[in-house]
């Protein structure tokens, strides 16, 4: 420090520590009082240090003090520039230690954070968020365990997270900021702050429980029991209205969940207290009167008057203008709240609901999953008013927007969530096209609406002949590192494992989209990971057999034949009716079996066949959607056709042009006679023993990690064990090994060579309910994963009976033309002494 004029101790330095000391206590005063003076006072004196000071210590205090001055000056003017000066001042601070650690650092981090979150929240720049959240992060770093600010800091970084999670729905950042408000809440001292921090905890594990989809109940009951402790412990807090709104929204789901009256009528009776107790102009006004409209919502759905129902969303709306965090949020409350009041008998309600959700859709500054969910709902009404060009633009326009709400820097569960909240859109689509008269504009709707994830895994194998070295390096080498296994939460760390943290994921996803951006700019790669015109995969079918694309949607269901073209077959169903069959079936196989059969072969195969009228044994792709995908079309076929099955036509398309892998290794068999925690399965020894010699994990080496490791060494795969599917959504589906190996962790394989996967074992084929048209089951994933022919079940199957299907299937598969006139023949052979229940659930996927 020497030859500055402020060395410590010298008297220019005490003299400006004490204009800092008295700049402070004025910017105090004025945070206490409001007076204006007091804080340009303390502006001035800021910057009369900061004039004279050269001790890195002065001056660093200094400009912090200054930024938190304007800071202060901006919430009270609203000016821009006053924020980004006080960024700018308090990166210039932390710039002066850029190899030292002091006590102030983690006080500049944490200013340099909130000032970058609040100016997010203006601007809407990702990358003054995904700052802000790296500079508490180091905050927290800095603060060690019993600090007094330490829980405060904590507090902050778990907003920062939760405003990272509800921009993209990813639960890895949710997950990190529930135990970073955990934490605080246990280390922060009684008081207002930490009534504030109950309060926070109460929210964030209710959109945790929503990220899980439910299945956590008891995160509600945790969430129920936290916002209540907020509002008990303080009786008088400033922020007792945002209390009761927090406690109000997790009432509200907790009686979406469990249907308990007095959860709703506690929630309307808190929303109601804090709308009242928010005046007109409070920045939070908005998202009251919003909570409180979406109870009103819910009671008029009940049969109870809305009570000012659609006024409430409309106060709401207003109070959101252009570029509001809150519009898109406001509108669909409005549109619901209009089309609620239309189907009550408003007819003139239906035109103004339909104007909303228009708007909305096609406002491109609006986040992807409500301009979808806007778009779905402006064709609904417009159907409701008889005009079907207007809903198909607006389907168009939904189904165009899908697959960006399932983009790759969110986890694999995130994806499946937002798919499943738009599950049936793509097949609503296709049927309006076919009742236009379009029924190639339906194919094309169905094929970019459907299979979201496996068309993402399908575009990971895109042809890269042609392209610059330098790209396609890129490309592979992205590809693989987005392929990493999943982390829990969102942060990276130095030590972390070979997991990818969602912080990388959504760094990786952006390259992704940038090198595609590209690659696509490019002569001749303009079309390069775009969906294939509906026309080309028509013509692509060419030579190979009939497909038989079947929707089932609620405005109609048809067979879309193809067969050198694409023509229409009505058929004679409902959705209820498709669905009902369907839960009926999956409750009771073994009774509705031969029912089940016979009404298939009535109302849809046969049909189906009488109109291809195929030559008798010949190969038939069945491409079916929503509860059609967990029934036996095959088995309802067998007498005429060779039946398979294909995800989408794109899927079968792809698998046809690819040539097949050379010869056939070895198997890789796995065997669990027995599994902890399963019944035994006495039969698999018998069945896997008859199988060639190959590599075999059984018992102890049947764990997760060894098969994956192994997969890639085997062109031919082979389970004899448990599997549990997700059909209902409580578990994820899974093949039961020492451990889990779950549909992810299969889909995200690049399997180069892979032939055939031989599953034995129950439920492979059933999806999960609310993502029928997505492929997500054990056998969906294999073929995901790039095997060619998968061997799969659509129910519980019998250990003895599984046996002999793969003793049949291997026996022919030699002779056979292809793997699925092997699994047929050996069924047809099997139909002689077993019932249908037995025998029918085997099915083929593949060309």
């Amino acid at each position: 420090m020497s030859g500055i004029p402020d060395p410590w101790g010298s008297p220019l330095y005490s003299a400006l520590i004490a204009v800092c000391a008295e700049a402070e206590r004025r910017h105090t005063t004025y945070e206490k009082t409001g007076r204006l003076s007091d804080l340009e006072s303390a502006a001035a004196l800021f910057s009369r240090v900061l004039a004279h000071a050269h001790n890195v210590d002065v001056r660093s205090a200094a400009m912090n003090g200054l930024g938190t001055v304007l800071w202060s000056r901006y919430e009270r003017f609203g000016k821009p520039e006053d924020l980004d000066t006080a960024i700018r001042l308090f990166r210039e601070a932390l710039a002066m230690y850029p190899d030292e650690r002091t006590p102030v650092i983690p006080s500049f981090h944490a200013n340099l954070a909130g000032a970058l979150r609040l100016r997010w929240r203006r601007t809407g720049d990702e990358a003054d968020l995904v700052a802000s959240v790296a500079e508490v992060r180091a905050a927290v770093a800095m603060t060690a365990a019993g600090h007094p600010q330490r829980a405060w800091r904590l507090s902050n970084l778990a907003d920062g997270l939760l405003a990272l999670s509800l921009r993209h729905d990813d639960s890895s950042a949710l997950v990190e900021a529930v135990d970073c408000v955990r934490e605080a809440v246990r280390t922060a001292p009684p008081g207002d702050e930490l009534a504030g921090m109950r309060s926070n905890l109460s929210e964030v594990l209710r959109l945790r429980y929503r990220s899980t989809g439910g299945r956590d109940r008891a995160l509600l009951d945790e969430a129920v029991e936290q916002g209540r402790a907020a509002l008990a412990a303080a009786p008088r807090h400033p922020l007792r209205p945002r209390f009761q709104a927090n406690l109000a929204l997790v009432l509200l789901d907790r009686f979406n969940a469990r249907r308990r009256p007095a959860d709703l009528a506690e929630a309307a009776d808190l929303a109601q207290k804090s709308v009242d107790a928010t005046p007109e102009g409070h920045p939070n006004r908005t998202e009251r009167l919003l909570t409180l409209s979406g109870i009103r919502r819910m009671e008029a759905t009940r049969g109870r008057p809305g009570a000012g129902m659609v006024q409430l969303a409309r106060d709401a709306a207003a109070a959101t203008p252009d570029g509001h965090h809150l519009r898109s949020d406001t509108l669909l409350n409005l549109g619901w709240a209009l089309a609620f009041e239309a189907a009550s008998g408003d007819d003139a309600a239906w035109d103004s609901a339909r104007e909303v959700f228009r708007r909305l859709a096609t406002d491109p500054a609006v986040q992807v999953r409500a301009r979808v969910t806007a778009a779905w709902q402006w064709a609904n009404i417009t159907l409701v008013r008889a005009d079907l060009a207007d809903a198909r633009r607006a389907f168009d326009l939904a189904v165009t927007l899908l697959a960006r709400t399932a983009p790759r820097q969110v986890t694999h569960a995130d994806r499946e969530r937002q798919l499943a909240s738009l599950s049936g859109l793509a097949r609503d689509a296709a049927a309006c096209a076919v009742q236009a008269g379009d029924p190639v504009d339906a194919l094309r709707l169905l094929e970019h609406g459907r299979g979201v994830l496996l068309s993402q895994a399908l575009d990971t194998r895109a042809e890269l002949t042609g392209l610059r070295p330098d790209l396609a390096e890129r490309f592979v080498s992205l590809r693989a590192a987005l392929d990493r296994p999943e982390g829990a939460g969102f942060s990276a760390s130095a030590d972390a494992g070979p997991e990818l943290p969602g912080e990388d994921r959504h760094a990786l996803a952006a390259e992704w989209d940038a090198l595609i951006e590209e690659i696509r700019a490019l002569p001749g790669f303009a079309a390069f990971l775009r969906p294939p015109p509906a026309d080309d995969l028509v013509a692509a079918t060419a030579g190979f057999g009939p497909v038989a694309v079947l929707n089932i949607s609620g405005l109609r269901c048809d067979a879309l034949l193809i067969d050198g073209g694409v023509r229409v077959l009505p058929l004679r169903l409902t959705l209820d009716e498709v669905t009902q069959r369907a839960l009926r079936f999956r409750a009771a196989v073994a009774e509705r079996a031969d029912e089940t059969l016979e009404w298939l072969r009535t109302e849809v195969t046969g049909p189906v066949l009488d109109a291809l009228a195929p030559p008798p044994g010949s190969r038939l792709w069945w491409v079916p959607t929503g509860p059609l995908t967990t029934l036996p079309l095959h088995a309802a076929a067998a007498d005429r056709v060779v039946s398979s099955y294909a995800p989408t036509v794109r899927s079968l398309v792809t698998a046809w042009q690819t040539p097949p892998a050379g010869p056939v290794s070895e198997p890789l068999v796995v065997s669990m006679p027995t599994t902890p925690g399963l019944p035994p399965l006495p039969s698999v020894l018998a069945e896997t023993a008859m199988l060639p010699p190959g590599r075999v994990l059984t018992g102890e080496h049947a764990v997760r990690q060894a098969v994956l490791e192994a997969l890639p060494s085997h062109s031919w795969a082979h389970f004899a064990c448990h599997a549990v599917s997700a059909a209902d959504g409580s578990a994820d589906g899974h093949l039961a090994l020492q451990d889990q190996l779950t549909v992810a962790d299969i889909a995200r394989l690049r399997l180069e060579n892979a032939a055939l996967a031989y599953l034995s074992a129950c439920d492979t084929g059933v999806p999960q309910d609310d993502l029928n048209d997505e492929a997500l089951h054990v056998a969906g994933a294999f073929h995901i994963a790039g095997f060619r022919h998968v061997i799969g079940t659509l129910w519980s199957i019998k250990d003895n009976v599984a046996a002999e299907v793969a003793a049949g299937f291997y026996a022919r598969l030699g002779t056979a033309d292809d793997a699925a006139t092997a699994l047929h023949e050996t069924l047809r052979e099997l139909r002689a002494v077993h019932e249908p229940a037995l025998w029918a659930p085997y099915i083929h996927v593949g060309p």
